[in-house]
């Protein structure tokens, strides 16, 4: 199944007033997860659908201060997903969002995992 940019009509993502002050838009801004995690704003108000994989990688980042998603949280969060699914799903997450004109901030560390260089918040999370 492939997931493609979000078409319907979706509520705007809005990030907090001082999210808006400190950051402007575009590369420098801030990326959003909306639906509980299933769907990744870009910094301008592009949408797509994350697989259950995707979405596990943000939840670990999420959980991260520094925003790393390590390989061990990411197993405990997926514990069937070998590196290589990882590795794969990461690729093709950056393909999709290449395609929307954008580019993700999520970066390889060697030796650790990813970090994220963006700027991420959550909307509509269960508490």
């Amino acid at each position: 199944m492939s997931t493609l940019a979000f078409a319907s009509p979706v509520p705007a993502f809005h990030p907090p007033a001082h999210a808006a002050q400190a950051v402007g838009s575009g590369a420098d801004g801030w990326w959003g997860l909306l639906y509980q995690g299933w769907i990744l704003s870009t910094p301008d108000g592009q949408r797509l659908h994350l697989t259950a994989v995707e979405r596990a990688c943000f939840l670990c980042l999420l959980a991260s201060p520094q925003r790393e998603l390590t390989r061990d949280a990411l197993a405990q969060r997926v514990p069937h997903a070998s590196i290589r699914t990882i590795n794969v799903a990461i690729s093709r997450l950056r393909k999709k969002v290449a395609a929307l004109g954008a580019a993700l901030p999520l970066h390889t560390v060697h030796g650790m995992g990813y970090v994220f260089l963006g700027h991420l918040i959550a909307e509509g999370m269960p508490s």
